[in-house]
């Protein structure tokens, strides 16, 4: 309808000037393409500009300048009518949207009589807002100088054919359509622009020129006022109908769950307290549902307590519909219950566990005016024999600190006595370092090595903090790893798995529970679980790649939480591989089809004392087990650790001692 409107204008002003017209043909691209949604291409005329004559240059400009003026205003009221016809919550989308942009006029009407955000209808925009776009986007396009387009015929009626068959013109002309050309191939690949300078570019250097206007006193000059009149609407067109590099593109992440690109990764706190909100929005268009589950990381006795009117009695957040529209928002609240320690860094852990989108975020909280580490983790830099692994501690202006460590397994890699400023701190450990820590935290990392802080004059600290990446480890053979008998529960308990990213219970009860008579097997993908019965589990095999993560949990608390790997199936019951062995006898597990040898190794400078007792068969029989022994006597003064290790050559009970005198 707009442009048959913008035909019969045509007509009207060609008659006025008794001048020959016919209606335009609009031209469509039928297919639905991301790079172009609007279907109009352009509108031309039925006639050779050469074979019907034109009286002057003012006819001229007003006759070509008809048909884009009058599709941009249609196009720029039908643009905001159907913005106002854009509902403000999106529709529900099973593939990607096509986002569209509109020109300068629409946004400044849109922004006056609209009251919802325009941007944001521009996701889903009524069909009618979308013709009114391709007609601004037809009208603008038009306007452009090219050879054929009514802006080059009004060009030639602004300047004239003496001038624009000047030769500096024209190279003046060459020389713009060539930059704008390569200004256009540089800035986008926005296929439209490329096409439409490439045709500017072929049209202006082609030596078959396109027919031009034919006027009848084309040397006759074109007075000021309609000269100002033809250019100034021109231009008003083109500037504020400028749609940009790119006008309409397919929009990414459509569906990926929650946005916290507004959330902050680092906060402060004093005097024990700490409050946070976050805001709920949605990273795409479509509604978001889903749970957060928190927890407090860091040092074990902060005794951080979370407080939030959005988490349940079992400590998960529910939302619901969150939409660009509609966001939401949690207020978090964080104290601290032992005032008696002093305050240390410590991060607030995030999941949002939303359908095929389980991500996580953290915060740090760092306290106001104490020295401090900057995270609340020792970061495993070297994980080898002999582990390397560094903290940044910041020491506050007027404090200075000298580092102690009493445990002989560990020593410093830096300076010891700092001041103010910010410091690398890293140590070095012995052999079985890792195994010696008898501490864990709530999500089973080893608690480090104590770090003393002495002040003159001043009342001493500790650092106390988790080493990142400690959890006991499981072994995977062949991506299957059978359940052991002993994770039989007189209660039903879930095993979760991710792939990545730390580990979490399942925030929802709606659980698959397996029928686990007899012999049956799973496969778990990437964030999957499965809820165990009570009793006995039968012949269980779990297929899922050797890497990541497993847990085991009771609602939302963690029982348990395993690194994997690849390597042998073997076992140790009780206890895990690479992980301290309690005092005295143990089980050795062989789940492989063939029979592993078994090796001991000693290591450290008290393992010669007579305190000592580790042991075991020299071999182990495929899908069998054996007694192994790593004992303590008496009461050295040396710490010491035992563990039990698995590869291609086979298992290795590993025993360490050393003296405190080391330390």
């Amino acid at each position: 309808g707009s442009v048959l409107l913008a035909s019969y204008a045509r007509i009207f002003v060609s008659n006025a000037f008794e001048v020959e017209s016919n209606h335009l043909i609009p031209l469509a691209f039928p297919v639905m393409s991301p790079d172009w949604p609007f279907s109009l291409i352009s509108a031309i005329g039925q006639m050779r500009p050469d074979l019907h004559p034109i009286p002057n240059r003012r006819a001229l400009g007003f006759i070509e300048l008809t048909t884009p003026a009058v599709m941009f205003i249609c196009g720029s009221i039908l643009t905001v009518l159907g913005l106002g016809m854009t509902s403000n919550q999106p529709p529900i989308y099973e593939a990607a949207p096509i986002l569209v942009d509109t020109n300068f006029l629409v946004d400044i009407l849109g922004s006056v009589m609209l009251s919802s955000d325009v941007a944001l209808k521009l996701q889903w925009i009524h069909p009618t807002g979308l013709a009114g776009i391709a007609l601004s986007l037809a009208s603008w396009a038009l306007l452009l100088p090219i050879p054929g387009f009514p802006g080059d015929r009004i060009l030639h009626a602004l300047i004239g054919p003496e001038d624009m068959q000047e030769g500096s013109n024209q190279t003046s002309i060459f020389i713009v359509t060539l930059g704008f050309t390569l200004l256009i191939f540089m800035s986008t690949e926005y296929w439209p622009w490329l096409l439409l300078a490439a045709i500017a570019a072929w049209r202006r250097f082609s030596p078959e020129q396109m027919p031009s206007p034919y006027i009848v006193d084309e040397y006759a000059g074109l007075d000021e006022v309609p000269m100002r009149q033809i250019a100034a609407l021109t231009l008003t067109i083109l500037l504020l109908g400028y749609p940009g590099l790119e006008p309409s593109y397919e929009m990414e992440d459509w569906d990926e769950g929650l946005s916290t690109e507004s959330w902050p990764a680092f906060m402060t706190f004093e005097d024990g307290q700490a409050q946070i909100e976050l805001t709920l929005e949605p990273v795409g268009v479509m509604p978001v549902s889903g749970w957060l589950q928190m927890r407090v990381e860091g040092a074990p006795h902060g005794g951080w307590q979370i407080d939030s009117e959005c988490l349940d009695e079992t400590g998960v957040c529910r939302f619901d519909d969150i939409t660009q529209a509609s966001p939401g928002s949690v207020s978090v609240s964080m104290n601290r219950n032992q005032m008696e320690a002093s305050e240390q860094t410590f991060r607030l852990v995030i999941l949002i566990d939303v359908a095929n989108h389980v991500t996580e975020h953290a915060i740090v909280f760092q306290p106001i005016g104490v020295t401090t580490p900057i995270d609340p983790l020792w970061v495993m830099v070297e994980d080898t024999q002999t582990p390397r692994i560094c903290v940044e501690i910041m020491v506050v202006e007027g404090d200075y600190v000298n580092l102690t460590n009493y445990d002989p397994f560990w020593s410093f890699e830096n300076e010891t006595s700092l001041g103010p400023g910010i410091h690398d701190l890293c140590m070095r450990g012995h052999e079985g370092a890792i195994q010696s820590l008898s501490m864990q935290d709530d999500q089973y990392r080893r608690i480090g090595p104590s770090i003393l802080l002495f002040r003159e004059n001043l009342s001493n600290d500790v650092l106390f903090l988790p080493v990142e990446d400690t959890q006991a480890m499981i072994q995977v053979s062949d991506g299957e790893w059978l359940i052991p008998e002993w994770f039989e529960s007189d209660s039903e308990y879930v095993i979760a798995r991710g792939e990545s990213g730390s580990a979490f219970c399942p925030s929802t009860d709606v659980i698959a529970e397996v029928n686990a008579s007899g012999d049956w097997d799973r496969d778990l993908a990437d964030r999957s679980s499965i809820l165990i019965p009570t009793g006995e589990i039968g012949n269980a095999t779990l297929r899922f790649n050797p890497s990541g993560w497993l847990a085991l949990c009771q609602g939302t608390t963690m029982l348990a939480s395993y690194r994997v790997a690849e390597g042998p199936d073997v076992m140790v019951d009780p206890g895990t591989l690479s992980s301290r062995m309690p005092n005295g006898e143990f089980s050795i597990v062989n789940r492989e089809n063939e029979t592993m040898p078994i090796s001991l190794d000693w290591t450290g400078d008290a393992v010669a004392w007579d305190n000592w007792e580790a042991g075991a068969p020299s071999e182990v029989a495929a899908m069998s087990s054996v007694t192994a022994n790593a004992s303590v006597h008496g009461d050295p003064l040396a710490w010491w650790a035992a563990w039990v290790t698995a590869d291609e050559d086979g298992i290795t009970l590993h025993f360490a001692a050393r003296s405190w005198e080391a330390a």
